[in-house]
C-alpha cells in the first residue's frame, strides 16, 4: 500500500470513529422512571379533615421533586407484589386497626426488604395490637390538648427533615402526647413544655424521630392536624426530607442518644388522673360533722376517694401543678398501677401547718413504695409498704411498714438520738415490722435544705434493690427487699404502688415523674455509698437470694427482653412485671388489718 493510500484509509477511520461517537452522544439513553411512594390514609377511627389537603400537598411535593405519588385507602393494596414499586409507604393520619393479618405480615416484608416508612401526625394512632406496628412507628398515641402555639427546640440538624429548620420553630398544632416509646428512636425536636398547656413528658417531649427498624427505616413527624399546616414551607420541607429519609436518599445519620430521657412520664396534672385518694380516721379535734372520729389511728376510716377536706389538692403555682397535702387527716394518695424498675423522682417542700396528733413532734411526710394489699392496712390508712421518710431533718431515714430491706447500718448516736446508722461499710442487717433490729434505720447525712425551700426527692427501684438519693446525694442503699407470709416465710418484693403520705404536716409536692430502668442510673453507680454489691445488682434483676453463703442474682432474661422490646410495663400479675399507662381503677377494701 502506497503512503498517499495508507493515509487516506487512516483519515477515514478517524472520521468514522469521531462520527460513532458523535452520534452515541446525541441518542441518549432512556430517562431512568420517577421513584414511587405510596400514601396510605384509610381510618377505622377518627378521621382528620386535613387528609384531602395533605394529600393534595404531598402530590404536588413529588411532582416539584421528581417522586411520583400514589394513594389508596384500601387495605389490599398491602400486598407483596404492589408494595414491590415503592421506595416508602406514608401512613396519613391513619387511626384505629386498618390492617388485617395479611396486610400487616406483607407490611413486615416490605420494611425487612430494605424499604421505607412515614408516618404522619395520627399513625401513632393506629394499629394497638400489632407490637411491630408499635416499634416501627415509634410510639403510640396517648392524648393531646387542644390546638394551640407551641415552640420546637431542633435538637438534631443531621437530617434531611431538620437541616434547613430554625433552633427553635414555633407553629401552631395539635400536639400529641406518647406512650409506648421505642427506646431505638433518634429523636430530631422536641415540645418546649413550657410554651403550652397540655404536655406530660416534661423538659425531653420527642415530637418528631426518625431510626433504622429491622432492615428498613422509619419517620414520624407528629404535626399536621391542621389544613394549615399543608401551607406551611419549613413544614413540607420538613415531610419533605423525611420522605427522602425513608426513600433511602439521604446519607445523613448520627447516634442514638445512649441515655434518652423522654421516656419520663409526668404523674402530676390537676386532676390526679395517676392517682387514688385514701383518707384515714379523722382525730377529734378536726371539725368535721358527720364522721366518726378517733385518735387518729384506731377507728373507722373515711375511705377511697372520699376526701371531704380536701388534703389532697392539686394548686397552680406559675402555671404548673402543685400537690398540696394538708396534713389535717392522715391519708395516703396511692398509684392507680404497680410499678417496677423505675427511677421516681419529686420535689417536696414543708408547709407551714401542722395538726394533731402530732402538733407537738417533727413535720412529719413519706414516700411509700412496693405498697400491697389493702387500702388502710397500716393504721387505718396505708398500705403495707416500704416508706422513704419524708421528716423534717430525717428525710431519706427507712421505715418498713410491713415488708423488711437489708441495711449496713451501725447502732450509734447521732444528732442527740440513738439508733441503727445507714454505713456503706458496716455488716447488713434486717429492717421491719417486728424484726429485731426495729422498723428504722435512718439516713447517715442530713441533705435537707432549710425550712420552705424545695427538696428533690429520688427514688431508684431495681429488683430487691432500693436507693434513697436526696438532693442529689445518696443517702442509703437498701437490699433484699422481702414480703412476709403468714407461715413466717419471705419471697422477693419487687414491685408495687406508690403512695405519699399525709401526716398532721402541711407539704407540697411537684415535678413528680418517673421512668423505667434497666440499670442503676450511672450518676448513682459512681456514688461511694452505691458500690457496694452493685456488681451484682447494677442489672435488671429480679430476685437475689443467699445460697452457701453467697448472693447470687437470678436474671429474667425473657423479661428484659420483653421490656426492651415493646418498653412497656404492665400491672399484670407474675413476676415479670412492667408498667403501661392504661387505667385501671383500684377496689375498695374489702377489710382493714391492724398492723400495731
Amino acid at each position: 500500500m502506497s503512503v498517499a493510500l495508507r493515509s487516506c484509509f487512516l483519515l477515514f477511520a478517524v472520521f468514522t470513529f469521531c462520527s460513532c461517537a458523535s452520534n452515541k452522544k446525541d441518542n441518549p439513553s432512556e430517562p431512568r422512571p420517577k421513584p414511587k411512594i405510596l400514601v396510605f390514609y384509610k381510618t377505622a377511627g377518627f378521621f382528620h379533615s386535613s387528609i384531602p389537603v395533605a394529600i393534595t400537598a404531598l402530590q404536588k411535593l413529588g411532582a416539584e421533586n421528581n417522586i411520583h405519588v400514589d394513594t389508596t385507602k384500601v387495605g389490599a393494596s398491602f400486598n407483596q407484589l404492589n408494595l414491590a414499586q415503592y421506595k416508602a409507604v406514608i401512613f396519613l393520619s391513619t387511626t384505629g386497626d386498618v390492617l388485617n393479618d395479611a396486610q400487616q405480615q406483607a407490611f413486615e416484608h416490605y420494611i425487612k426488604d430494605g424499604n421505607g416508612f412515614v408516618g404522619i401526625h395520627a399513625a401513632t394512632d393506629t394499629e394497638y395490637d400489632w407490637p411491630w406496628y408499635n416499634g416501627l412507628v415509634g410510639a403510640y398515641f396517648n392524648g393531646h390538648p387542644a390546638i394551640q402555639l407551641a415552640t420546637l427546640h431542633v435538637s438534631d440538624k443531621n437530617h434531611e427533615a431538620t437541616a434547613f429548620l430554625p433552633d427553635t420553630w414555633q407553629r401552631t398544632d395539635e400536639w400529641y402526647n406518647f406512650k409506648d416509646l421505642n427506646p431505638d428512636i433518634r429523636v430530631l425536636a422536641t415540645l418546649d413544655e413550657q410554651s403550652y398547656s397540655g404536655g406530660i413528658h416534661g423538659d425531653t417531649h420527642p415530637i418528631t424521630w426518625y431510626h433504622t427498624y429491622q432492615g428498613g427505616r422509619s419517620f414520624y413527624t407528629a404535626g399536621g392536624h391542621t389544613d394549615e399546616s399543608y401551607q406551611e414551607p419549613l413544614f413540607l420541607q420538613h415531610l419533605l426530607g423525611g420522605i427522602r429519609y425513608a426513600m433511602g436518599d439521604s446519607q445523613r445519620e448520627t447516634p442514638p442518644d445512649p441515655k434518652p430521657t423522654y421516656l419520663w412520664t409526668n404523674l402530676l396534672d390537676q386532676h390526679l388522673t395517676h392517682w387514688n385518694k385514701f383518707i384515714g380516721v379523722p382525730h377529734y379535734s378536726v371539725n368535721l360533722p358527720g364522721y366518726p372520729k378517733g385518735d387518729g389511728v384506731t377507728g373507722t376510716p373515711i375511705g377511697l376517694n372520699q376526701d371531704p377536706l380536701n388534703v389532697f389538692q392539686v394548686i397552680s403555682e406559675n402555671g404548673l401543678p402543685v400537690l398540696h397535702i394538708s396534713g389535717e387527716i392522715y391519708g395516703g394518695l396511692s398509684t392507680k398501677l404497680e410499678f417496677s424498675n423505675y427511677h421516681f423522682k419529686a420535689e417536696f417542700k414543708w408547709g407551714t401547718r401542722k395538726y394533731e396528733p402530732r402538733l407537738n413532734d417533727k413535720r412529719d411526710s413519706g414516700i411509700l413504695y412496693h405498697a400491697k394489699g389493702n387500702q388502710g392496712a397500716f393504721w387505718n390508712v396505708w398500705m403495707l409498704s416500704h416508706e422513704l421518710q419524708i421528716q423534717e431533718a430525717d428525710i431519706g431515714d427507712y421505715f418498713g411498714l410491713g415488708p423488711s430491706m437489708t441495711i449496713n447500718a451501725i447502732f450509734k448516736n447521732i444528732e442527740g438520738e440513738s439508733g441503727w446508722i445507714y454505713e456503706p461499710t458496716a455488716p447488713s442487717k434486717l429492717f421491719g415490722l417486728n424484726q429485731p433490729n426495729g422498723g428504722r434505720c435512718r439516713r447517715r447525712q442530713n441533705r435537707e435544705k432549710p425550712l420552705g425551700q424545695w427538696n428533690t426527692i429520688e427514688l431508684i427501684c431495681l429488683g430487691q434493690k432500693s436507693i434513697h438519693v436526696v438532693n442529689g446525694e445518696v443517702v442509703m442503699v437498701l437490699e433484699d427487699s422481702r414480703e412476709w407470709k403468714l407461715d413466717g416465710s419471705w419471697s422477693p418484693l419487687v414491685d408495687g404502688k406508690i403512695q405519699l403520705q399525709s401526716e398532721a404536716a402541711e407539704a407540697y409536692y411537684r415535678n413528680i415523674w418517673i421512668r423505667p430502668i434497666t440499670e442503676i442510673p450511672l450518676e448513682f453507680r459512681e456514688s461511694r455509698a452505691c458500690q457496694k454489691g452493685l456488681a451484682v445488682n447494677d442489672k435488671l434483676i429480679h430476685t437475689s437470694r443467699k445460697r452457701n453463703g453467697k448472693e447470687v442474682a437470678l436474671l429474667s432474661t425473657h423479661c428484659l427482653q420483653t421490656w426492651i422490646a415493646k418498653m412497656r410495663w404492665s400491672s399484670k400479675s407474675g413476676q415479670n412485671r412492667f408498667y403501661s399507662f392504661e387505667r385501671h381503677e383500684s377496689q375498695p377494701p374489702t377489710r382493714q388489718v391492724s398492723a400495731l
